[in-house]
């Protein structure tokens, strides 16, 4: 948006008015406080000996001429700021010739911008430099006079041709320089107040009057400090009153007075947006029509329907003001605009509220018509890739041929073209049906994502050259003609097309660090991610600061009222109070995006820390000990509210269940851990995947003659299977490997002298402490092989002892007869799991066709047995 800088105060001269029209937003980088009287300050290059400028002895460029000038939309209000006639006064707007060679080069866009101001080349007879201001009522730039708050000259449109700006109509209809009212204008000479001329209205209709009932706070409790998006107070009755009080429960708004007054609760969620109508909170509609419960979701449902509002919804008599109205008409017609503007805009026609009034029952709801697009071809992307069926193969014999499939493709990822793309070309002896010839790609990480490319001619090439496509691409993921299009829209209104969105990045942060890299640098080469991020490092800013940093950038990549690359106020005030890292308040904003990181990092098992980049080392690591981590003696991060791991063991249940411990086994790891470390994972599906893996081991009780006769191929080995174990890590030391990797450089990780491993090494590994005695059978669950369901080790046991065979032997030793006999009786234990089940134990149920991580697991309250 373009920034709206405070209005001076002007108290008129006789020669010259106040300025009464409302101030658009307009990119001036004053210092707040000062208004500047005299011309723009330019800092003068380095003279060359003999060289000289008339009149000029300072670093400021002469004082300018001008003869005081009066708006003329002011003088005639019918005028149009789009009038080609208002050419004549441009010349009063001009820089002088001889401060001309002072300013910066022109820009591709016809512009030059210098200590916060911009300046344009305006062609008409001659081409002249003229200073402008963004124009946010008509979308567009107007000549500005040093000592006016706004500016006051014709509109100028942009000619990519000459890279001139010209005065009159523009000749580029952008959806993002639609009228501010949203509505079509008829005459377009117009001007924009004629769009919110009362219209005649339908005759009233009769409207029920819903009772006014007050809730009496004594008998009834409240949480002060939250607050719903639809206005709603949810009131509880005290404790051990009756329903002579009142009911249990009130859904209440607060009115003007601060009383409470109960209304219906709604058929939508109150904590979110509604789906029809979503400018208008619950309380707006009550407010203004008195109306509630079922009436406000007819209001919607009809309002959203027809367009307009409801002729049996009418506003309250208490209500007819135009304060109220305005806010009402602005929900219809422009809810994205400033407030402040569209009341002056208003009230500027100085009509009755009943005027109001009746104009709102003709309005017609503002509907963004969303962008064209074209349909991209069916094109696999990087993730999809691997999954994709090939045609012919036994899994699928029908399968049609993969469009765009990476295995029928060669390209070189060094050799990408000015915009980021790269070419894939189809592999020799491959015909069309397995893709074209050749395709574009932007590089995504280790992959690729097919694209539709752009050609760009040379008018087209003027808009934001700088900006690469794929730098485009990273942040709102469009292509083909919708890069033209944001193209040419940026550079008419020098702000984000109300048409684009954001993609949906892996963090906030990295998304808000994108944002700030491509829209603080539009007239330079771009900074590296790396250097935005070096850029904001010291300020320790959370996202919700850096988000309040991207609505601060002004049209010239500079923040309101700066210059250079200075950064606000508040930054520097934040960044000086986080070196004073032991205020733990200071960190309670980072704590939810900390945890979101961890999880990712442990759950993919590789990746780096883009948090961890962007705050500066003692704060990160103060961070850490407030997000949870310690660190163990060997100095590495550990945790204790991981609620649990899986492990792979070729020990069977009731091998565990009998002594009631699971016993660490003796490995090549030490050195990671408090106590023993045993290796885990954080993933079920990785650890049953490790667990289905069909191995043949020597039978430990044969003697080295029988391993030989083995190794010679006179017997096979037994077949072992592999149990996946889900261990209870409740208030156990857990040492996770990328969180290590990715937030504790320091860790050691060289090898001992007799060649040990100090630190988990597979993806998505971790150590879990051990003492010698192992971990309690009540803490080892079994996994079912379809990963549906667990029992502890412990009730597997039992159940199996309950059974008893026709030879009274033991029902636990044949089952493991079977296992050590090469049997895969999976099944077996499966079925001693669901009786576990049946007897009402405790199990932990898995959901069906998703990936399971150790954070998703919640373990069923213990059982009491009196």
């Amino acid at each position: 948006m373009a920034p709206k800088n405070p209005t001076p105060k002007n108290t008129g001269t006789p020669h010259n008015p106040v300025d009464s029209s409302p101030p658009p937003s307009v990119p001036r980088f004053e210092i707040p406080g000062l208004v500047r009287l005299e011309g723009p300050e330019l800092s003068l290059p380095n003279q060359q000996p003999g060289t000289t400028l008339p009149a000029v002895t300072s670093d400021r460029l002469p004082a300018m001429q001008v003869r005081d000038l009066v708006n003329p939309v002011a003088e005639n209000p019918g005028a149009s700021l789009l009038d080609p006639r208002s050419t004549e006064s441009i010349r009063q707007y001009e820089v002088p010739s001889q401060a001309r060679p002072l300013l910066p080069a022109v820009g591709p866009e016809g512009l030059r911008v210098h200590k916060g101001r911009i300046y344009a080349e305006v062609q008409y007879t001659s081409t002249a430099t003229v200073m402008v201001a963004w124009d946010e009522s008509i979308g567009t730039y107007r000549p500005i006079l040093p000592q006016e708050a706004h500016p006051s000259g014709p509109a100028l449109y942009f000619d990519p041709e000459s890279n001139t700006w010209r005065i009159g109509r523009p000749q580029i209809v952008s959806r993002s320089i639609e009228p501010t009212i949203h509505q079509p204008v008829v005459d377009a000479d117009d001007s924009l107040a004629q769009a919110f001329q009362p219209q005649p209205g339908r005759p009233p209709q009769p409207q029920s009057v819903t009772p006014v009932v007050y809730v009496d706070t004594r008998h009834y409790v409240w949480d002060e400090a939250t607050r719903h998006h639809h206005g709603y107070v949810l009131m509880h009755r005290k404790m051990r009153l009756d329903d002579s009080v009142g009911p249990p429960l009130h859904h209440a708004f607060r009115d003007d007075s601060g009383a409470f007054v109960s209304v219906e609760p709604p058929a939508h969620p109150i904590d979110q947006p509604a789906e029809l109508l979503p400018a208008w909170t619950d309380r707006d509609i009550w407010d203004l029509y008195g109306i509630q419960g079922a009436d406000i979701a007819r209001f919607r449902a009809e309002a959203e329907r027809t367009g307009k509002k409801p002729q049996w919804a009418h506003v309250r008599a208490r209500r007819m003001e135009n304060t109220y109205l305005f806010d009402e008409l602005r929900r219809w017609l422009g809810p994205e605009m400033d407030r402040n503007m569209f009341n002056r805009l208003l009230d500027h026609q100085k009509r009755p509220p009943a005027k109001w009034a009746e104009h709102l029952e003709t309005v017609t709801l503002h509907r963004p018509a969303p962008p064209p697009r074209t349909p991209l071809p069916e094109l696999p992307t990087p993730d999809s890739l691997p999954r994709l069926s090939k045609p012919g193969t036994p899994e699928n014999p029908d399968a049609t041929p993969v469009y765009g499939d990476k295995s029928h493709y060669t390209w070189d990822l060094e050799k990408p073209d000015p915009h980021g793309y790269v070419e894939m070309r189809r592999k020799p002896g491959l015909d069309d049906s397995h893709g074209p010839l050749t395709q574009v790609a932007f590089p995504e990480g280790s992959g690729l994502t097919v694209v539709r490319p752009v050609k760009y001619s040379a008018e087209q090439r003027a808009f934001r050259p700088y900006w690469r496509d794929i730098d485009i691409w990273n942040l709102y993921r469009i292509e083909g003609d919708d890069l033209v299009r944001f193209r040419r829209d940026v550079a008419i209104s020098g702000k984000p097309p109300a048409w684009i969105k954001q993609r949906e990045a892996p963090s906030r942060r990295e998304q808000l660090i994108e944002y700030l890299r491509l829209w603080t640098r539009p007239y330079s080469q771009l900074d590296s991610k790396e250097q935005v991020i070096a850029r904001f490092q010291p300020y320790n800013l959370s996202t919700l600061q850096l988000a309040r940093l991207c609505k601060e950038i002004s049209p010239t990549g500079q923040f309101k009222n700066l210059i250079n690359d200075e950064l606000p106020t508040w930054a520097k005030t934040h960044r000086d109070r986080t070196r004073l890292v032991a205020n733990p308040k200071l960190y309670d904003p980072f704590l939810p995006e900390i945890r979101a990181e961890m999880i990712s990092l442990r759950n993919q098992g590789e990746g780096t820390s883009i948090l961890k980049a962007s705050l500066t080392a003692p704060f990160f690591q103060e961070l850490l000990v407030h997000s949870g981590y310690k660190r163990n003696k060997h100095n590495y991060l550990y945790r204790t509210d991981i609620p649990a791991v899986f492990k792979v063991d070729e020990r069977m249940p009731f091998e565990i269940a009998r002594p009631a411990a699971m016993v660490p086994q003796r490995l090549s790891t030490v050195g990671s851990t408090s106590e023993t470390p045993v290796s885990a994972v954080f993933s079920l599906k990785t650890a049953m995947d490790f667990a289905n893996e069909v191995v043949r081991t020597e039978d430990p009780l044969a003697g080295s003659e029988s391993r030989q006769n083995s190794h010679a191929g006179l017997a096979p080995h037994p077949r072992r299977i592999r149990f996946c174990y889900l261990l209870d890590t409740r208030n156990v030391e857990v040492v996770p490997g990328q969180e290590n990797r990715a937030y504790n450089p320091m860790r050691p990780n060289q090898s001992l002298a007799d060649g040990k491993i100090l630190f988990p090494s597979m993806k998505m590994e971790g150590h879990v402490s051990t003492s010698p005695i192992g971990l309690t059978s009540r803490r080892v669950w079994l996994v079912n092989s379809t990963m549906t369901r667990a029992a502890t080790v412990e009730d597997i046991y039992l159940q199996a002892q309950s059974r008893a065979t026709g030879s009274n032997q033991n029902h636990t030793d044949a089952i493991e007869a079977r296992t050590r006999a090469g049997d895969l009786n999976r099944d077996e234990y499966d079925a001693l799991i669901d009786e576990v089940a049946s007897a009402g134990k405790r199990v932990i149920e898995l959901p069906t066709g998703q990936d399971i991580f150790s954070d998703d697991i919640v373990f069923p309250p213990e059982t009491i047995t009196l």
